[in-house]
């Protein structure tokens, strides 16, 4: 014997019998067959809500079901509607679609006073009933609480909604609150696929490709490896052949000369290993945190930090031999910013990632500028604060990368930050993803990015707010 039990598991999404599923699904269909018999629904409303689940399936943007939702109201029943949704970042209802007006433009809708009702009320002038989201999946939208309403339907004038009318628009909304749901749920649900992408790009472009760096360091470690074992090789065979007196002064302070300068570039190489292995640590733990996944975006986690001492001096350590073996002039001018104290607070391992691609870029793209003053290849870092970057007393810190090379065009220096843009002029290989993921996570932070080409180079920067300390 199939229990109720079993049927409420089922519709929380449990898992249950084939059996109890055919069970479970019979009884809902004989009630709501005994259900609508009882409700006696008029010709016109049973068409309004066979027009209703129509048009919901037909059309599937969110926004589309407000004006819906608004158009049955008006040519069934001649009445007028506002539709009044909560807004999941600020718990209030904004008024969204109304018959007259049609959809409110998202700039548009503030904060409204109508209030959140948990049944069929009446004003002056309309009545107001909820809009319930399927209790069965609440924990899907966090934003829910546990009161399942999404919003508030109104319908006016009141004089036209009599008891059968006010009770078939309680059965209406019901039906709005499910679908919206839906579509809530579908809506996040692509936006999690979205994320997922961009994230999987992130870490091919973060860390991935900068993990071939692991190659080159070791590849390195072998050959000075082999160089230790010829040295080796030669101090023994000098004492092997070595009757008598001890060998020359001379030949061993060579070969003790050359075993300190092989291990002093292993120590620059274990270096150069363990900051590449820190850096990259550092990404992995930012991009692949149980939170972003869990979201469905990046969720930050800000702290105090000190940019030149935690962010900038690292990669220039790191970055100073590439940029020496391609000849590019590394002029860092923050080291001498602004005396101002200033305190940001930041994401340190995505905003670390930020400015790591600013340098990436600098590696692959610095070329001898067309300015006379600047012929050769240069990456120049600069900091400056703007009191009104964000408002009036809403100051903010701009940073600046530049790089000398063939400026962009006006056009390509508004659509360099896009997902997958690449300047045609590049015979770099890129995917366009690096300057797309610096906008994602300085906007994030609630900064701002842009690129200003110049003579001789392009200068990229972004503004990070700030508080004083």
């Amino acid at each position: 014997m199939v229990e109720e039990s079993s049927c409420a598991l089922f519709r929380q999404g449990g898992l249950v019998s084939t059996a109890e599923v055919t069970y479970c699904i019979d009884q809902r269909v004989q009630q709501k067959k005994k259900n609508y018999q009882h409700y006696g629904f008029e010709r016109s409303q049973e068409e309004a809500l066979s027009t209703f689940f129509d048009l919901a399936q037909e059309f599937t943007t969110i926004e589309s079901l407000y004006q819906i939702c608004a158009s049955v109201a008006r040519e069934f029943f001649d009445l007028d509607s506002r539709i009044y949704i909560i807004n999941p970042k600020s718990s209030q209802l904004e008024l969204v679609c109304t018959s007259r007006e049609g959809l409110i433009p998202p700039s548009e809708r503030s904060n409204h006073a109508a209030v959140v009702v948990e049944g069929p009320v009446e004003s002056q002038e309309s009545w107001f009933f909820p809009i319930r989201g399927n209790q069965a999946l609440v924990d899907t939208l966090p934003f829910l609480g546990q009161r399942s309403i999404l919003g508030v339907f109104e319908v006016l004038p009141k004089e036209k909604i009599d008891r059968r009318k006010q009770f078939f628009f309680e059965k209406f909304t019901n039906r709005i609150g499910y679908n919206l749901h839906q579509k809530l749920l579908v809506e996040q649900n692509i936006n999690h696929i979205k994320f997922i992408n961009q994230l999987v790009s992130d870490i091919e472009h973060n860390v991935i490709t900068p993990n071939m760096y692991y190659k080159l360091f070791l590849i390195r470690l072998r050959k000075l490896m082999e160089n230790y074992r010829s040295i080796e090789e030669s101090v023994k065979k000098t004492l092997e052949h070595s009757s008598g007196p001890p060998p020359p002064a001379r030949e061993l302070s060579e070969a003790l000369k050359s075993l300190q300068g092989a291990n002093a570039e292993l120590n620059n190489e274990l270096s150069a290993l363990l900051s590449h292995y820190e850096h990259t640590s550092l990404f992995l733990e930012t991009l692949l945190r149980k939170d972003h996944f869990q979201k469905g975006t990046y969720v930050l986690r800000k702290q105090s930090c000190n940019f030149q001492k935690e962010i900038i001096g690292p990669l220039i350590d790191r970055y100073r031999a590439h940029f020496k073996r391609k000849d590019i002039t590394l002029d860092n001018r923050i080291e001498n910013g602004p005396d101002e104290q200033v305190t940001l607070f930041v994401d340190k391992g995505l905003i670390s990632q930020v400015f790591d691609n600013f340098f990436s870029n600098a590696l692959k793209y610095a070329a001898n500028g067309a300015n006379p003053l600047l012929p050769q290849k240069v990456f120049s870092l600069n900091e400056k604060i703007l009191k009104t970057a964000f408002g009036k007393d809403k100051p903010g810190v701009r940073f600046d990368f530049f790089t000398t090379g063939k400026p962009l065009s006006r056009e390509e220096s508004e659509h360099v930050f896009d997902e997958g843009f690449r300047a045609g002029a590049t015979a770099v290989e890129g995917k366009g993803h690096g300057l797309y993921f610096v906008k994602n996570v300085v906007q994030i932070h609630g900064g701002m990015v842009g690129c200003e080409p110049q003579t001789g180079g392009n200068l990229f920067y972004l503004v990070l707010p700030f508080k004083k300390a």
